[in-house]
């Protein structure tokens, strides 16, 4: 195994924005170094290959960088999460958190487990990993739709799982692992979204997700508000993000702070935290990036 020969990605754990800053001096050091290395492969917004391991292909693959998700800013950088693709169809945060699954459960001897995507190829890789023995994927196909419905989705000629996270259709304690990758930013209620997750989840049980994440602020931004007759009342330009099953793509509701994790705790989950990682051997560029985690314990 390639990645026996690597360092770790994974930079520390962080359960607030206060010891996130007690933290600041002494990274804002190391950050130099990042940027250092990350400014070096820069020269243009031209894109290029980087070798770099793949913890879904378990082993070192060439990775294409673009600037396709980067905007038009000043800035010289890419979106770093969504770019540094693995030939596997893989990008950074998706990788990290593949990363982050199989340093902490690989051995956990996890039975069920509900990954909130159907149609990626990062279910089809891991649901092959050794993590947990079954896995079940599902998309949100719309509001016309009822959890646990079968929706024929005609772009990938197949039926898919239709699951609204805030009203799941799985029984109480069904999983011991539930992972969603850039998704509560899409869900007005997320804290509803949280508590139906932590209703399905066994004890103990694990919730592991990415989101974009703002790191400078203690309390989430909300951009949009859904009003009681369905409309929207935007507090902010709106944001689209992508949606593999959907071309109109999916409203970003709220831009995340630290305070992610007193709702988490609030909800009952214990041990909430952010996972910093960062590491070209793996295609990590950029900072701070994190994987959060909670514990239903």
């Amino acid at each position: 195994m390639t990645k026996a020969y690597l360092p770790s990605i994974w930079l520390g754990e962080f359960r607030s924005k206060a010891e996130f800053d007690q933290a600041l001096p002494r990274l804002h050091s190391i950050f130099s170094i990042y940027d250092w290395i990350d400014d070096r492969l820069l020269f243009s917004r031209h894109g290029f290959t980087l070798p770099a391991y793949c913890a879904g292909c378990d082993k070192v693959t060439p990775m294409r960088i673009n600037w396709l998700f980067g905007g038009v800013s000043s800035s010289v950088h890419p979106a770093w999460t969504e770019t540094v693709v693995c030939e596997c169809g893989l990008n950074s945060r998706m990788r990290a958190l593949l990363d982050f699954l199989k340093t902490r459960f690989a051995q956990s001897n996890l039975q069920d487990a509900y990954i909130l995507e159907q149609v990626t190829p990062l279910y089809q890789i891991i649901k092959k990993l050794n993590i947990a023995h079954r896995w079940i994927g599902s998309e949100y196909c719309g509001p016309q739709h009822k959890s646990g419905e079968r929706v024929f989705n005609p772009k990938y000629l197949q039926f898919i799982r239709h699951e609204d996270l805030t009203a799941l259709s799985f029984s109480d304690a069904s999983f011991d692992l539930v992972v969603t990758l850039d998704v509560f930013e899409h869900i007005p209620d997320y804290p509803r979204a949280f508590s139906e997750v932590y209703r399905v989840l066994r004890r103990p049980g694990y919730l592991v997700f990415t989101i974009p994440f703002f790191f400078d602020r203690a309390e989430t931004c909300v951009r949009a508000t859904v009003n009681a007759d369905g409309t929207i009342t935007h507090h902010l330009p709106p944001e689209v993000h992508g949606n593999p099953v959907s071309k109109e793509g999916s409203l970003c509701f709220q831009n995340f702070g630290w305070d992610i994790l007193d709702t988490l705790r609030s909800t009952g989950f214990t041990n909430a935290f952010a996972a910093l990682y960062w590491g070209p051997w793996q295609g990590h560029l950029g900072y701070p990036f994190f994987v959060f985690c909670a514990t239903k314990g």
